[in-house]
């Protein structure tokens, strides 16, 4: 594996990380609006059938869509933005959407939606219902979509340059 251009390189991580940023504190207020009117909120609850809202029940969903959302868009903005990089394949990034750009995009969603939920399964099985205040709440969830964004823009546009 050739590895991408210095150029290509910081040009991911830097949108992967302003991604991260500007998410998080925009998922954080949503998390705030949802939250700010209950006294404690749970982080997750014991049974998958509960019908209460916990911030890792909306932060799994919450990082699975923005995955597929901005995987979508790293998709379409890196494959134009590359070409005026010096990467060593340029006709990689001529790939095409269907099947290439939803297989890669879907698989790293689901990454992103089996981790944050293998994540609130742990923190549940080992330290039962947690109770925290909705300022926590949205912290928390501005937290999992900040690095659920920053992942899947970084990981789309990795893949973009690699071949298969």
């Amino acid at each position: 594996m050739i590895p991408a251009s210095h150029q290509a390189n910081d040009f991911i991580q830097k949108n992967a990380v302003t991604s991260g940023v500007i998410n998080a504190i925009i998922n954080g207020v949503i998390g705030w609006l949802m939250f700010r009117g209950k006294e404690t909120i749970p982080l997750t609850v014991d049974t998958i059938s509960a019908h209460e809202k916990t911030v890792f029940s909306t932060g799994v969903m919450t990082a699975f869509m923005l995955s597929l959302i901005l995987g979508t868009i790293a998709f379409f903005t890196f494959g134009k933005k590359a070409k005026d990089f010096s990467v060593p394949f340029p006709e990689l990034l001529n790939r095409p959407f269907l099947f290439f750009g939803v297989r890669t995009i879907l698989f790293y969603s689901l990454f992103a939606f089996g981790t944050v939920t293998l994540f609130a399964l742990f923190l549940q099985k080992f330290l039962g219902t947690i109770p925290v205040t909705p300022l926590v709440g949205a912290i928390i969830l501005g937290i999992i979509a900040g690095i659920a964004s920053w992942f899947i823009n970084a990981a789309v546009m990795k893949a973009m340059l690699r071949h298969e």
